[in-house]
């Protein structure tokens, strides 16, 4: 279907201009039963479809052009680009509207949508079921964007910007006025930022290794001061002795007498330190590589059932078990025992000859 194809327009309701007598204002309901009038329950009633000489009222040209005229005051309206206000009496009359329903505000060129089946609420009050249909939207007029934002061509604001998300440019952008960017700044080209606010991250390109990429500065006390210059090496140069910190733990500092830090991923995170060797048990020792040592003290006798302190993984290579001592005389503190049995919980113990305290050593995968 093409635009050319749409249909005439009603410039006028049907009947517009037919005599009062010969135009119908159709009610809801027929005001008496029988007697032909047309209404919206029934349409033409019955009895107009009953032939005149079997009892029957033929339907009355007034009660079609009253329905032509309301059908063709309805398209005209349409036609016209029209959108109904929200109507409280036509809502309770259908159970109220539909969500995705739209109704123009009372102000002109404020819309509202629905944003439930059957919302009897009105656009504007509170709790309502209804959001404006630009609510998302940022105004021409200005105001703040919350989200990313990619510009894919040439950018000329002459005015303070305020971005709270992350902002692309892959074209030439030239920012006038105060410019605050509360996430990722991405710019094709140099990139100059002379503001007060936030922190930022930067990508600058770079050609001589021997200069500062990126240089820090702080206006505190109404006096510019460098605070730190970035290499393109990664090298950082802080001044005045600042320090490094991460997650609000001190690093580094420029005292180091390299001046170096360490580079990234030569060293253990610290949370991978912590999953590898953290224990609050001191009979449980935690190594790299996920395996562990436990070594524990228990009072044994024969077949005694031991429970390690904390059971080793069911899968992979048995635990290895070793005791203390071996007797080798038949004294209280100098005997044999015999171990058997050996799982990922525990293994059974009995000792030669003097049951007792052992000291035990197992070895396996956490």
């Amino acid at each position: 279907m093409k635009q050319s194809d749409f249909p005439d327009r009603f410039s006028k309701p049907v009947a517009a201009q037919a005599a009062a007598a010969n135009l119908t204002k159709i009610p809801a309901t027929q005001p008496q039963p029988g007697d032909g009038a047309a209404s919206e329950a029934l349409g033409f009633p019955p009895e107009t479809f009953i032939a005149r000489s079997a009892g029957g009222t033929p339907p009355r040209g007034q009660d079609m052009n009253g329905f032509l005229n309301r059908f063709s005051a309805v398209l005209q309206a349409y036609q016209a680009g029209m959108i109904g206000q929200y109507d409280a009496s036509f809502a309770a009359s259908l159970g109220g509207y539909p969500a995705g329903a739209v109704v123009a505000g009372r102000a002109p060129g404020t819309f509202w949508v629905s944003m439930a089946d059957n919302n009897m609420t009105a656009p504007g009050a509170a709790n309502a079921a209804w959001q404006n249909l630009f609510a998302n939207y940022l105004p021409l007029a200005g105001g703040t964007l919350n989200g990313s934002l990619a510009v894919n061509g040439q950018t000329v604001t002459n005015g303070p910007t305020y971005l709270n998300g992350p902002l692309t440019v892959s074209g030439t952008s030239s920012l006038n006025g105060t410019t605050w960017v509360n996430g990722n700044l991405s710019v094709g080209s140099t990139c100059f930022l002379d503001g007060a606010q936030g922190h930022s991250s930067f990508y600058c390109p770079a050609t001589d290794t021997a200069a500062p990429v990126v240089t820090f500065c702080s206006d505190v006390g109404g006096t510019r001061n460098g605070v730190a210059d970035v290499y393109a090496d990664g090298s950082i140069r802080i001044y005045g002795g600042g320090i490094f910190e991460q997650n609000g733990q001190h690093v580094a500092t420029q005292d180091w007498a390299n001046g170096q830090f360490q580079p990234k991923n030569t060293c253990v995170p610290v949370q991978t330190y912590i999953d590898d060797f953290s224990s609050t048990d001191p009979r449980i020792l935690n190594l790299a590589y996920g395996h562990r040592i436990q070594r524990f003290a228990i009072s044994v006798s024969a077949n005694t059932w031991v429970t390690y302190p904390v059971a080793f993984a069911a899968t992979g290579d048995v635990p290895v078990v070793l005791i203390t001592g071996y007797g080798q005389s038949d004294a209280v503190t100098d005997t044999d025992y015999f171990l058997w049995g050996i799982t990922n919980t525990g293994f059974y113990c009995s000792p030669r000859n003097h049951p007792g305290m052992a000291q035990f050593i197992a070895i396996g995968v956490k």
